[in-house]
């Protein structure tokens, strides 16, 4: 048990570099607010709602603070690429006190703590456009945007243990982020995709991440989402915790 106390103090590590590089956090603020304040409110003037029978601004609203939670989940696999290639920490990993399970637990927790954090608005923001800010279903909206974050972070990592570059890293990193974003739910509904398209669509953790906050105001169909979102994410974590002891090596 006296490991598992280090835990905190590498999370904090972690949010430290976060807000280290106030440029990224403020781009990251500001990607949320295009997405969600011009991307989605001209989206929804653009497509009526008898079309699709609900708020389409609402709709797609969700979408806006996966996307910023995505970005902060592979920077911090990109932390991690850095600190393999660039900075050659392996010497320095090997001098701390924490046995690599934990230290690799402890990562994944903080790369899941600053995705949660720089999400911290938009969460609000959005609870407060679904009517639930002042609702105990708020710390819901946390919980799946933690959930999903986990998975990510977890997949951030895995690359970074096999990216032999930050090129290729990036070129992944872009991929997962296309597949996550246009082969989900995020933008439109499964009705919408071709036949052959609708299990990929339907299997992508942002799908549920997104119909998981979309039946917060609901608040019915809402354990059904984030318990299948449970399973990527856990998933997507193990395979990077299995990754970084891998490239680690301690």
């Amino acid at each position: 048990m006296s490991n598992l106390r280090l835990v905190p103090l590498i999370v904090e590590r972690d949010i430290r570099i976060l807000f280290s590089d106030t440029f990224l956090i403020g781009i990251m603020f500001a990607n949320f607010g295009i997405d969600l304040f011009v991307t989605a409110a001209t989206f929804g003037r653009l497509i009526p709602q008898s079309v699709l029978h609900e708020n389409y601004f609402l709709y797609i609203a969700p979408g806006s603070n996966f996307v910023t939670a995505m970005v902060a989940a592979f920077q911090s696999g990109r932390d991690v690429w850095r600190e393999k290639y660039i900075k050659d920490l392996a010497s320095y990993l090997l001098t701390l006190p924490a046995p690599r399970r934990v230290l690799a637990l402890s990562r994944i927790a903080g790369g899941v703590a600053r995705s949660v954090i720089a999400t911290f608005p938009g969460t609000l923001v959005i609870s407060y456009l679904y009517g639930i800010l002042l609702d105990p279903r708020v710390f819901a909206a946390f919980l799946i945007v933690g959930l999903f974050s986990l998975g990510i972070v977890g997949l951030s990592i895995s690359l970074s243990a096999f990216a032999s570059s930050i090129e290729v890293f990036v070129t992944v990193r872009s991929a997962i982020q296309l597949y996550l974003s246009f082969l989900s739910t995020l933008f439109y509904r499964t009705d919408v995709f071709p036949s052959f398209l609708v299990p990929i669509v339907v299997s992508n953790p942002m799908t549920w991440a997104v119909e998981a906050f979309r039946s917060l105001p609901h608040a019915q169909g809402l354990i059904g989402p984030i318990s299948v979102l449970v399973i990527p994410s856990l998933v997507f974590a193990a395979l990077g915790m299995a990754s970084y002891l891998w490239y680690a090596r301690l």
